[in-house]
């Protein structure tokens, strides 16, 4: 015997859009508040974070050496070797050059030898 299905309730309800959308908020009148000094700020986000184990510190990047370009024809067969290792190693050419120049005795501060320059940050 077959069961006859029930009729589907309708979706109009759900489709059915606000006639008019809730008012935004007023940012330009919040203003803050001079008499709270900026420690009792510093103290309140600490506790808070604490309270829900999140981080209040902003991370500042280190400070980092100016950087300039440098440009060099090497034979093809080496810049494809260079690509291959790069590829392999995850890292830049710049990266694999001053780590070479650093072993040749040229002064390389460990500090600018990052693997990606991109999370080193340029000038």
């Amino acid at each position: 015997m077959a069961v006859k299905p029930e009729a589907l309730p309708s979706v109009d309800d759900d489709l059915a859009l606000p006639v008019e959308p809730p008012p935004r908020p007023n940012l330009a009148a919040l203003k803050s508040s001079p008499d709270v000094p900026d420690e009792d700020v510093r103290a309140n986000s600490r506790a808070i974070g604490e309270k829900w184990g999140a981080s209040t510190r902003i991370p500042t990047p280190p400070p980092t050496t100016p950087l300039e370009s440098l440009r060099i024809d090497v034979p093809d067969y080496l810049a494809r070797e260079l690509r291959v290792r790069c590829a392999e190693m995850k890292v830049t050419n710049a990266y694999l050059v001053m780590k070479a120049l650093a072993k040749d005795g040229f002064h390389v501060d460990e500090k600018d030898v990052v693997p990606d320059r991109y999370r080193r940050g340029k000038r």
